[in-house]
């Protein structure tokens, strides 16, 4: 009899704990529906939307950037224009009378039976700069025309009737930089088919005057920052040049390869040229002076850049209805981090958010700040004004 009761003891049992179970359940459901209505609606719609925020630490699990950029160089500029000083550049070119070639004799004959011809190689490093190139020479034995031939062009064909005849000219354009080869022939007899016309020369030389330009060119550099880049409103060289009136080529002044000046100055008198400001680039800028032909010393060597009003560039970010809530909430923070490049100078500037200013000064290489006190809902924007070259790297704005 006993043993039938078992069964029904133990379904009574069970069916006890399913109802304690049921009521600790309900319970907890209570408990949490209490909780979520009494928390502050900002907070109870972070745990309801799952937006990542951790119960109790009122900060997000990760610190999502708002808005991020690159400045690069600011400087600080207070004056109207900025002027870069070049130093004294002089410029010499000189021509030096040379001889480029010679023979000691050459023997040139035509006959019916045939021609005999000579040659000469002519060894030029810069036909550019070659000028006045002459070919004399004796003539020991003289009938019928000479000719002379440079590169294949005929440049002589002449009788000659005198030892010691003119200098054969050689004109510019034929000469290249390189080997020329100047070739010497003797014109045939023609109906006189009896007859051997020949030159004997002797003392062959080819002269000329080589110009040295090794020193007829010079380079400098001058630096611009990027905040002097951005705000140059005019761009203008000075210089005065010092030389002979008369004994001088054409000066050439370039900027960054691009031509600026070119002719032949006042000696003496100074020379002012606007040029157009886009030539001018960040960081490393070229000057080069070169002088056609002469000596010149250019002095007194001014770049100067007219600024118009320096505006330093703004940075904008957008804060929404949310985020300002639970700024205000103090679930979380807004901040400004300021990355700057490597080194332990004095990095001091103003830092101008929504109209409200606070200053930077450290030589660290990086500046936070919470700025939860100077964000507006909508739109914020900062201004960075230094005090000191600034070289950022990067500028955040994080929620944090």
């Amino acid at each position: 009899m006993l043993k039938k009761k078992y069964p029904k003891l133990k379904d009574s049992i069970k069916a006890q704990e399913t109802s304690a179970a049921a009521t600790l359940i309900a319970v907890i459901v209570l408990l949490v529906i209490f909780y979520l209505l009494f928390i502050p609606p900002s907070f109870r719609d972070q745990i309801l939307e799952g937006n990542g925020t951790e119960m109790g630490t009122g900060t997000t699990a990760s610190n999502e950037t708002i808005m991020k950029a690159s400045p690069g160089t600011l400087s600080k500029i207070s004056a109207e224009e900025i002027e870069h000083n070049i130093p004294s550049i002089t410029l010499i070119s000189k021509k030096d009378s040379k001889v480029l070639e010679k023979e000691s004799s050459l023997q040139v004959k035509s006959s019916i039976f045939g021609m005999k011809t000579a040659t000469m190689d002519l060894e030029l490093e810069d036909a550019e700069n070659t000028d006045n190139v002459l070919i004399t020479f004796l003539d020991k034995r003289m009938k019928g025309n000479l000719m002379v031939k440079i590169n294949g062009e005929e440049i002589y064909n002449k009788e000659i009737t005198k030892e010691n005849p003119d200098p054969v000219t050689v004109k510019k354009k034929l000469l290249i930089t390189g080997n020329n080869v100047i070739e010497f022939m003797v014109a045939k007899p023609g109906w006189m088919f009896w007859r051997v016309n020949r030159h004997n020369l002797e003392n062959v030389q080819v002269t000329g005057e080589v110009k040295d330009i090794s020193q007829q060119m010079s380079r400098n550099i001058f630096v611009v920052s990027a905040t002097e880049k951005s705000n140059v409103k005019r761009a203008i060289i000075r210089f005065t040049p010092e030389c002979t009136t008369g004994k001088v080529g054409k000066l050439n002044a370039l900027i960054n390869q691009h031509s600026i000046y070119y002719s032949l100055p006042d000696c003496g008198g100074r020379v002012a040229i606007e040029f157009a400001s886009d030539i001018i680039r960040e960081g490393e800028n070229t000057i080069v002076f070169d002088s056609e032909q002469g000596n010149y010393l250019i002095d007194l060597v001014r770049i100067t850049s007219e600024l118009k009003e320096v505006i330093q560039p703004a940075y904008y970010f957008e804060i929404e209805d949310k985020d300002m809530s639970n700024v205000r909430s103090g679930n979380y923070d807004i901040e400004i981090k300021i990355t700057f490049t490597e080194g332990k100078d004095q990095k001091a500037g103003m830092l101008n958010i929504n109209g409200r200013e606070t200053s930077i000064s450290q030589t660290e290489r990086t500046y936070t700040k919470n700025i939860n006190d100077y964000i507006i809902e909508g739109n914020n924007a900062i201004k960075i004004t230094p005090e000191t070259t600034l070289e950022i790297i990067s500028l955040e704005v994080v929620k944090g």
